[in-house]
Order: C-alpha cells, then structure tokens, then sequence
C-alpha cells in the first residue's frame, strides 16, 4: 500500500518550553489529536481561529469531540539559519475549562491578566445614564413629634371636607 506524497512543511516548528510538557501531560488521545494537527499547521493546511484582545496575533486549535483542550500558538520569523522564513510557535497546550488556557498563555507572553469580567459583563451590569438616580433634594427637618422645651408648640392643622372637619 503506497501513500500519496505528503505535501513539504511550509512553516517551522518550535515549542515554548512549558508548552512541550503540556503536550506530553496531555491525555494520551489529547496529545496524538494534538500532534497530528500541528503536523497539518505545519504544512499549511490548517490555520486555528484567530484570539482578540490582548491576546491578538495568536491563535487557537480545538482539541477533542468536546472541544476540551486548546493549542494556542503564534507565526513568527524563523531564527536565522532555518530554512523557514516563518514558523509556527507553540505557547500553550491546556484545558479550555475555566480559561486555563489563555491564562496560561498570558503568563507566559507577560500580557496583562484577564479583567475580572469582560467588557459584555462590564457593560451589562452597568447603569445607563439616563437611569442613574437623581441627586436628592433637601427637604426641612420634620416637626418633633413632642413638644421641645422651650419652643411654641406645633399649629394643629386642620382640613375641611364634606365628611366635616379632620385632623
């Protein structure tokens, strides 16, 4: 059985040195998945979703049927001597649950940390100005409900209606 001829690498290959033992830590499914897409990064085959914010210029591979596991990782100009012009530079090789990975990645590139909640979360819980409370207005102390030594007692004050006078 002969197999078609695999297209050339079209981009190099390197590893942050925290990032290769994510990938030997990785479940064993996990890090074959992983390999097997590197190995299509590498040729050109494949490019990952681009990441926003801080993290803009690298970018993301989804590991697993549940998308468990990330690849996050960076074009960038090969070291002189390569027969590369660019190549493909792994950061990080973690679990997606509870940002692991891209605050893995953070650490690792000395970005700033992620907010404590996105600008969606920041914008929803924060007031619109047109609903922001009106300052208060002073109003005069209220009337003693007792009588002061030494001040005129309070004027009763009293309504008329049809249902004759009230208090």
């Amino acid at each position: 059985m002969t197999h078609p001829p695999q297209p050339a690498p079209a981009f190099g290959l390197s590893f942050h040195p925290r990032a290769w033992d994510d990938l030997l830590a990785a479940p064993g499914d996990m890090r074959d998945l992983g390999l097997a897409l590197l190995q299509e990064v590498v040729r050109g085959q494949v490019r990952g979703p681009k990441l926003t914010a801080e993290l803009a210029g690298y970018r993301k591979l989804y590991l697993g049927a549940q998308v468990q596991y990330r690849i996050v990782y960076a074009y960038r100009p090969a070291p002189p001597g390569s027969s590369h012009r660019t190549e493909v530079h792994v950061v990080a090789v973690r679990p997606r649950a509870r940002h692991d990975v891209y605050d893995t990645v953070r650490a690792r590139v000395d970005a700033p940390p992620r907010p404590a909640a996105g600008p969606r979360v920041h914008a929803a819980r924060s007031l619109s100005p047109q609903v922001r409370p009106r300052p208060a207005v002073p109003t005069a102390p209220p009337a003693p409900a007792f009588p002061v030594p030494g001040l005129p007692m309070p004027a009763r004050i009293t309504t008329t209606s049809p249902k004759g006078p009230s208090r």
